[in-house]
């Protein structure tokens, strides 16, 4: 009985460890060995590490692509021409570029794994896009769920944007319990800076927590105009779950991961953007321009015309 039990154990553990040996020959053969070249634009030559995106390696190196769905493969910004490694494109990929563009090279960063040598050609403006950790000025509630979030950049820095650009957030693996967050009113706004706890104990806001087990990055429209220096002002709604009508509560999913995590920041707190991006900028016209807007999306709008008038 011993002998047999014996054998037994022996024999799942000659093939754990001969699967395990075959996976990490398998891993030694696809993954790349040492040190890759990306060239860029045929003038800068990075020397990189292999195996995650080229978003994110170009990102690592000071590169930085936009994109505002964080690297989901949705939002299309971060795109650029691959001209030489990064395979084949991906499903992913086609149904967003045309059969031209196909042609002439055109990937997703996001969606571009980093397993050889490549050639790649990115926008210039790429070039001007930046990284800071800057500090939490002040996050005051300016409607029961929106916040005007203010950041003060590093002293000496600047960010050099045209109105209606927007910036990336940084988020890091982080749990948010709701019922930390301050949502004192803005006091030149509101003169009680209670306003808004009665719609957030109306609907059990405090009960919720926001768990992100990676870092991430999400992009948000500035408020601030150019002429207001060193700063940089977000409108942030936070996005919370679906409303579950038959158990008269919140579903019991994550609610919004960057939201979460900008409403729970106090002033003093280090928070790293990166920008500028952006297209959403004015054009020179002498017609009449109307502006509709409303909520966070007020954002851009006011950006715009602070910078007009």
């Amino acid at each position: 009985m011993i002998t047999t039990l014996i054998l037994t154990i022996a024999f799942f553990l000659t093939v754990i460890l001969m699967l395990v040996s075959l996976l990490l020959f398998v891993k030694a053969k696809l993954s790349p060995a040492g040190k890759l070249k990306i060239t860029i634009n045929g003038e800068q030559t990075l020397e990189v590490d292999g195996g995650s995106t080229l978003l994110t390696t170009l990102g690592n190196s000071g590169v930085f692509l936009p994109s505002a769905c964080g690297g989901g493969g949705t939002c299309v910004q971060c795109k650029c021409q691959v001209n030489v490694g990064g395979g084949s494109i991906l499903p992913t990929e086609t149904p967003h570029f045309s059969r031209k563009e196909v042609a002439d090279n055109w990937r997703l960063g996001c969606q571009v794994k980093v397993k050889e040598d490549m050639d790649i050609q990115v926008p210039e403006e790429v070039f001007g896009i930046k990284k800071w950790e800057c500090e939490v000025v002040s996050n005051y509630n300016v409607a029961s769920f929106i916040k005007e979030f203010v950041v003060r950049l590093p002293e000496g820095e600047t960010l050099d944007f045209e109105a209606g650009g927007y910036i990336q957030v940084d988020v890091p693996s982080v749990t948010v319990d709701y019922k930390d967050i301050d949502i004192t009113a803005h006091p030149e706004q509101h003169a009680d800076p209670n306003t808004f706890q009665s719609e957030w104990d109306k609907f059990g806001l405090w009960d919720l927590k926001m768990v992100n087990d990676e870092p991430i990055v999400r992009a948000y429209s500035m408020a601030n105009h150019p002429a207001e220096g060193n700063i940089v002002m977000l409108n942030i709604r936070i996005a919370t779950p679906p409303w579950d009508r038959a158990r008269n509560g919140w579903m019991q999913v994550n609610p919004g991961i960057c939201s979460s995590f900008v409403f729970a920041q106090k002033p003093g707190d280090k928070v790293t953007i990166s920008g500028p991006y952006g297209e959403f900028f004015i054009k020179e016209t002498d017609a009449e321009m109307v502006y509709i807007g409303g909520g966070a999306g007020m954002a851009p709008m006011r950006s715009h015309l602070f910078h007009l008038f």
